[in-house]
């Protein structure tokens, strides 16, 4: 009797482990509302031939560089990281540090740009991307954008600081219609960019050992 009472609770105990550990949340990939934080075109060295330094990224011709399309999609962890992830001067390295990774597998994980007056801003069409392993308190993002295939093999590309947003429990959203909540205003507005050739940073890299061999030469 006592070890079927026993086996009982370990069932139990096993069912709401599982439970929690396999926790899903959701939001909205879409920024169509917020014209606080668009994604502009950035400047520089990096900037992308043909578009105006900040103004909003739009679909179709840019100047000598023809045509580009641009992908939405994000780079996330489970709850607050911010503090852990990497810096990124350049504004269009891959998003590294605090165990951020790219989302993959829902339909609303990348998005189409969306040409609304002024460009810069997106919406989801696909539904909601999926948060697999939330169960509840905020997540850690950082919003990406692209023109190629994936964001690491894109010619032109950039990505927001990273920033917290809650996504809502699937269960809610079972429960009764309710609206998966989307980047908005929690989003910093960021800029895409150019990405130098690797050749480019291979003779950068050249260039900076060159230098410190003819400083140590004088200093001898």
């Amino acid at each position: 009797m006592k070890r079927t009472i026993l086996a009982s609770i370990l069932g139990v105990a096993a069912m709401v482990a599982a439970t929690s550990s396999y926790g899903q949340g959701k939001i909205n990939l879409n920024n169509y509302a917020n014209t606080g934080n668009q994604v502009l075109y950035g400047g520089g060295a990096n900037h992308i031939s043909g578009t105006t330094t900040g103004a909003g990224v739009v679909n179709g011709a840019n100047g000598s560089v023809g045509t580009i399309n641009w992908t939405i999609g994000f780079y996330y962890a489970l709850g607050d990281v911010t503090g852990s992830v990497a810096s990124d001067p350049s504004g269009f390295g891959v998003p590294s540090g605090g165990g951020l990774a790219v989302a993959t597998g829902a339909p609303a994980d990348t998005t189409a740009l969306g040409n609304f007056p002024g460009g810069g801003y997106f919406s989801s069409p696909g539904g909601d991307a999926v948060i697999n392993g939330w169960t509840s308190g905020n997540i850690t993002l950082e919003v990406v954008a692209y023109s190629g295939a994936d964001y690491g093999s894109s010619a032109y590309r950039g990505h927001s600081a990273a920033f917290l947003m809650a996504p809502i429990a699937s269960t809610a959203l079972q429960a009764a219609p309710q609206t998966s909540p989307s980047p908005g205003a929690g989003m910093p507005g960021f800029s895409v960019f150019a990405v130098p050739e690797p050749s480019t940073f291979a003779l950068a890299g050249l260039g900076a050992a060159a230098l410190m061999a003819f400083r140590r030469k004088n200093k001898a």
